[in-house]
């Protein structure tokens, strides 16, 4: 039996799947060409998931307590929920239902995680999620420039002269990305790569910048000043359709290309290549994540969106600005019954679990969320969570944040879940069909909160799979004329601007694209900038086999050597937060004034970078400042017979 599914991972492809299933059990799988997006693509992350988290070993499949002592004792779905149930009614009737916070993580992001919300505000309204873990900072500088944050449709990059990549490898991160952005290289187009590391994208780009970390805001500001200064800026753009140009412009007298140059690190002659590129549109600038991890990072997305502006690269095919799209954007948010209600800050989260008060935290309900491992300074959020008398998690593994936990529950994955799929990487809305029952007794967070909610007695929550999604998705059903069956059988397009602003109308108070006024002031040069990225071969937190195993610094060999430490040397890295022990591996693709290495280990495995992240909140946006991280390296006693730190 085949099965049409789409991945549900905290992955922008959200790619359409061919399940194949033989006696109940799923024996591989592979991309479909069903899908209009994705095109038959799978990364084997997709492909091997069956084995990794299916049939993982490791998997919880039993409703789980955790005893006075510490161990997990197996309990049924009755006595879970029926504990579930008092723990929440006595945190609502004694401290009120703010004593409760709900933690919804990215893990997934599927239309009918709409009910957890639901749940919660029929509840009476908890205390939920400011912020973000990922790209929250760059949406909210471009909602200062454009008065919304709206991408391109990914194919539109095919009609573009030149294709910058700002932060983003998307060889590793975003295969059917990447497969459009080769076809435009095919086709003529100038591929650029601006990055600290010299990643696989850049490596196989046409020029790579390879930029100081945290300036780039003060490229794409030397950018339009060579633009500007050479008369190749699009004055009736700017004339009819733009805010603050005089200030701008005064902005950018204020800078000499030699400055700007000494900020970025970035030859003056690179400038004038990549400005002629931008000028000689269309250019596209495609923004990644990566780019969103330092506190100011809506400024650099505001002067990569001012360079497009002044380049006249706004409202055209093959130009704009790209850094994502919303999820849950066909989807009708109505159905949350949202209410305003006290938030508490994502990036912060240890932090405030410590200091709310009136209420204090009384209990905390966690799905599709790892936030010991995920999120910064790791020991805090852990030790934090272990001070609320009640922890609940819905999840597939016992990880880094079941150690604060008292109650599991076993959730299912998209391979046993009905279900539909927005994403943040193209505007189509795709799929989830159950491909195999349920293993043992693991439940969908749908099944989940019906269930509890029949259990407190509240209203609201009934109906069928099949019934909530047909009442979230009516927008998009109403526009194709078309029934749930239909929309569960093949992916749909969200009618979205496939050029993002042709009619050079902005929703902004004065309707016009409003350029910055200032620039953050240079930031001091730390010793050395830690960089963490994603690993090629898990997604978020990762699988418990693949945590095995030091974790790697990977820092540029002549630092190493400066440094005192040798190829393979195992050293202590720390920072203000914390400390971990690492492996150093030379690598030539780093630059001199950094260090990178992938995130997603675990605490328990002793691999978790970010046990030495500091928990720092950007604003605006609440985004969470990853690469502002300096580390040093310490000898470990022993090692060479001495104790010292290097910087």
């Amino acid at each position: 039996m085949k099965v049409f599914t789409t991945c549900t991972r905290d992955c922008p492809g959200a790619c359409g799947l061919n399940v194949y299933v033989v006696n109940g059990r799923v024996k591989s799988i592979t991309g479909s060409r069903l899908h209009p997006y994705s095109r038959g693509f799978s990364c084997s992350k997709a492909s091997l998931y069956h084995r990794r988290r299916l049939y993982s070993g490791s998997r919880i499949l039993d409703p789980l307590i955790k005893s006075d002592d510490g161990t997990w004792k197996r309990i049924s779905w009755d006595t879970a929920l029926d504990i579930l149930s008092e723990k929440l009614l006595e945190c609502v009737d004694e401290y009120g239902s703010e004593s409760i916070v709900y933690y919804q993580g990215f893990g997934v992001r599927t239309a009918l995680r709409l009910i957890n919300r639901r749940f919660f505000n029929l509840l009476g309204g908890v205390t939920t999620l400011r912020g973000t873990l990922c790209g929250g900072t760059g949406q909210a500088g471009q909602e200062l420039d454009f008065g919304v944050r709206i991408s391109h449709d990914p194919h539109d990059h095919l009609n573009s002269r030149c294709i910058f990549l700002w932060g983003r490898n998307p060889s590793v991160t975003d295969g059917n990305l990447w497969r459009i952005i080769r076809r435009a290289v095919r086709q003529g187009s100038t591929l650029v790569t601006v990055d600290p590391i010299r990643t696989l994208t850049a490596k196989r780009s046409d020029i790579h910048c390879q930029i100081r970390p945290g300036t780039d805001q003060y490229l794409a500001l030397a950018l339009s000043k060579i633009i500007i200064e050479e008369g190749l800026h699009d004055t009736e753009f700017i004339k009819r359709h733009v805010d603050n140009f005089e200030a701008y412009l005064e902005l950018i007298e204020g800078f000499s290309l030699q400055r700007l140059s000494s900020i970025t690190d970035v030859p003056e002659s690179m400038m004038m290549e990549l400005a002629g590129l931008c000028s000689d549109g269309p250019a596209s600038m495609i923004t990644g994540w990566g780019l969103q991890r330092y506190r100011d990072s809506h400024m650099a997305l505001r002067f990569i969106d001012a360079l497009a502006a002044v380049s006249g690269n706004i409202g055209i095919p093959g130009g704009g600005v790209s850094s994502g799209f919303d999820e849950y954007g066909a989807f009708d948010m109505g159905v949350t019954l949202e209410k305003e209600t006290r938030k508490i800050s994502m990036p912060l989260l240890g932090r405030e679990l410590d200091t709310l008060e009136s209420p204090p935290v009384r209990l905390v309900f966690i799905t599709a969320g790892n936030p010991v491992t995920i999120g910064p300074n790791s020991m805090r959020t852990l030790e934090a969570l272990r001070r609320v008398p009640f922890v609940v998690m819905v999840d597939h593994f016992l990880n880094d944040t079941s150690y604060a936990s008292d109650l599991f529950l076993p959730a299912t994955t998209f391979l046993e879940e009905t279900d539909l799929a927005g994403s943040y990487g193209h505007s189509y809305v795709s799929p989830v069909n159950r491909a195999v029952k349920p293993l043992g007794n693991s439940r969908s967070e749908f099944w989940i909160f019906q269930k509890l909610s029949i259990t407190m007695g509240i209203q609201g929550m009934n109906g069928s799979e099949k019934e909530w999604l047909e009442l979230i998705a009516s927008g998009l059903l109403d526009y194709y004329g078309i029934e749930i069956d239909e929309l569960l059988r093949k992916p749909y397009r969200n009618p979205v601007p496939e050029v993002p602003f042709s009619n050079m109308e902005f929703p902004t108070p004065t309707g016009r694209f409003t350029l910055p006024e200032e620039i953050t002031p240079e930031a001091p040069e730390t010793s050395m900038r830690l960089l963490t990225v994603m690993p090629p071969e898990f997604i978020g937190s990762g699988e418990p086999k693949s945590m095995e195993g030091l974790l790697r610094i990977y820092m540029n060999p002549s630092t190493i050597s400066e440094m005192g430490f040798e190829d393979g040397e195992v050293a202590v890295v720390e920072s203000k937060t914390g400390t971990i022990c690492a492996i150093l591996k030379p690598c030539d693709d780093v630059r001199r004034d950094c260090a990178f290495t992938y995130r997603g280990g675990w605490l328990s495995k002793g691999n978790c970078i970010n046990a030495v992240i500091e928990d720092m909140e950007s604003y605006p946006g609440h985004g969470t400042p990853y690469n502002e991280t300096a580390v040093g390296l310490r000898k470990i006693r022993g090692s060479g017979g001495s104790d010292h730190s290097a910087h």
